[in-house]
């Protein structure tokens, strides 16, 4: 079966996210990941409360999509590169979310405070692997290779509510610069 650099894009975060979530850290780390998975997290947060699934796309946002670069896409990062190269090749964005959540509910001992602290320190860690992602070693079997990772925007939001139920969840965007010979 031939592989598609979609795929290999989103094993490569899982890989790097599993590592640092749930294999990295403490077994009594309250932010240990229960799971890490590429799509949709469809688990119950009761059993998963800590969780992260990477994606390709936006199911709620359609408009979200892999689409070719154009010139304008990077002025902010300082690159120069042609959408398209004369005989043949062309440059493309390839995007998606992370979806990431911290249940702090069952046997909740914390704080509203703490609760956000500890939060956000599970989307840092998130962060940093994302930032630091090499893909450049990702070619698929028609030829596409993976050059450069960027998380460009992340949510975050609280739900839940006193005595006991802290619920975080959010969403980190990033896009892959891709190129097609």
């Amino acid at each position: 079966m031939a592989n598609h650099i979609v795929p290999l894009i989103l094993n490569r975060i899982k890989v790097q996210l599993t590592a640092t979530l749930i294999t990295a850290a403490e077994d009594d780390d309250p932010i240990k990941a229960d799971i890490v998975k590429v799509g949709r997290f469809q688990d119950n947060p009761n059993t998963n409360n800590i969780y992260a699934a990477i994606q390709s796309g936006d199911p709620d946002d359609l408009d979200f999509k892999d689409g070719i670069v154009s010139l304008g896409d990077f002025e902010d990062i300082a690159l120069k590169v042609p959408a398209r190269e004369i005989g043949g090749g062309e440059m493309w964005w390839r995007r998606g979310i992370i979806q990431y959540g911290c249940f702090f509910h069952q046997n909740n001992e914390y704080t509203e405070e703490q609760a956000m602290t500890m939060a956000y320190n599970f989307l840092g860690r998130i962060q940093g692997v994302v930032e630091d992602l090499f893909v450049a070693d990702l070619v698929d079997d028609y030829g596409e290779q993976a050059y450069y990772m960027f998380p460009f925007a992340n949510t975050f939001t609280e739900s839940g509510g006193p005595p006991k139920s802290y619920i975080w969840r959010g969403r980190m965007y990033w896009q892959c610069l891709t190129e097609k010979p």
